[in-house]
């Protein structure tokens, strides 16, 4: 199988461009053939007036269009697996694949489809404001973006992508992250059997390592410090447990340290190479995840489940689904530091317990999160496109 992937990368390294490059790796690894049409939002920033030239280009870019067609032409696909599109690239490439009869696969890395901030996440809370078509007008008036131009832009380019149906009529598969993505989609008029849920994949060596307790010292957390990942309540989670150790691993929003009072059981360790990631996963006993927004798919689950570790997460989003509750993982009712503290407390010292717990979670990343796993629902997918 041929298959050609699109990419629009973001400025800087990201979750979703790991997941770009591991697919890549596990269809080559698997036989296919794979060639890419990459453009950088890097390349911005050594173009004058590169923000507006982004506003339109977001629209639709001539100069990618006839490269596409140029390259499918060249290349022959059996398919296009779309990534994403936004600044550079524009959904406008669509219809023009579709008209050279190349069916597409599309993975939903996030709610762009829906919100024009990708997010449903705007002013500290939840927001699903733009769903519906001319709504998209109140990431206009909430700012959503922390500037009125890039929030127009953001705005106006979602909305012209709906008016001309460019993702509705021209995508044959769109590849949710969890069911509760899937949802979203269906019930703002995408297709029920055109959405197929296929998780992000764990793609590094698993060993199955024995758990000991008493080699486990602390709570851990991994990712991005900042407003969305519920911080605060970590960190006042940590507060009212002063005998338990937390530890957080991954870079600060620049001047988001000020805004926070750090207790004095908490060790900020800052951004970890690969190696020391794994004696971080390695010695914690919980992985606490306390995001107050929806994400898509967090990595850092299947790594920590890959180091049995019990998932503590709220209970929203399609969090419940990877970590199930009193199966893998504890969930606690969202920004409820209560309710989140009483659940750590219950299972810090209960070894039996958090046994259980653990190795459920290795044994459902290795069934349902690995690469293997990933590549029997992605090849599936292409299967039912291509009518194989």
């Amino acid at each position: 199988m041929k298959v050609l992937i699109i990419h629009n990368k973001y400025g800087k390294y990201s979750g979703e461009e790991a997941v770009v490059d591991a697919q890549i790796d596990l269809l080559k690894s698997k036989g296919h053939q794979v060639f890419t049409y990459f453009k950088s939002s890097e390349t911005l920033e050594d173009i004058p007036n590169a923000k507006v030239n982004a506003f339109f280009t977001g629209f639709y870019n001539t100069k990618v269009i006839d490269e596409v067609i140029a390259l499918i032409r060249k290349e022959a696909p059996d398919l296009v697996h779309i990534h994403n599109l936004y600044p550079i690239i524009s959904p406008a490439i669509l219809p023009a694949i579709k008209k050279m009869g190349i069916p597409i696969a599309m993975t939903v890395h996030n709610y762009r489809l829906l919100c024009p901030n990708g997010l449903f996440f705007t002013g500290g809370s939840i927001c699903e404001k733009c769903t519906g078509f001319g709504k998209e007008l109140n990431c206009i008036a909430k700012n959503c973006e922390g500037s009125v131009f890039k929030s127009t832009g953001y705005a106006l380019r979602n909305m012209w992508a709906r008016k001309k149906k460019y993702y509705l009529d021209n995508v044959d598969a769109y590849l949710c992250l969890t069911n509760f993505q899937k949802s979203k989609l269906i019930a703002n008029n995408f297709e029920a059997n055109k959405c197929f849920v296929i998780p992000n994949m764990y793609n590094k060596a698993v060993k199955d390592i024995d758990y000991n307790i008493n080699e486990r010292h602390y709570v851990a957390f991994a990712g991005r410090i900042s407003p969305e990942k519920g911080i605060p309540i970590l960190l006042e989670a940590a507060k009212r447990l002063p005998h338990i150790n937390f530890q957080i691993a991954g870079l600060m929003r620049s001047g988001y340290e000020e805004e926070l009072e750090i207790p004095s059981n908490v060790t900020l360790r800052g951004m970890l190479n690969a190696d020391e990631m794994k004696i971080f996963y390695s010695k914690a006993r919980l992985y606490l995840h306390t995001s107050i927004c929806y994400e898509g798919f967090p990595m850092v689950f299947p790594e920590a489940m890959a180091f049995k570790l019990p998932i503590i997460a709220p209970k929203m989003a399609g969090y419940p689904e990877i970590a199930e509750d009193h199966f893998n993982g504890l969930l606690f009712k969202p920004k409820n530091i209560d309710d989140l503290s009483k659940i750590i407390l219950s299972v810090w010292e209960d070894e039996e317990r958090l046994r259980y717990l653990g190795e459920n979670g290795f044994s459902k990343m290795k069934e349902k999160y690995h690469a293997n796993a990933y590549y029997k629902s992605l090849e599936l997918a292409y299967r039912l496109i291509l009518k194989l």
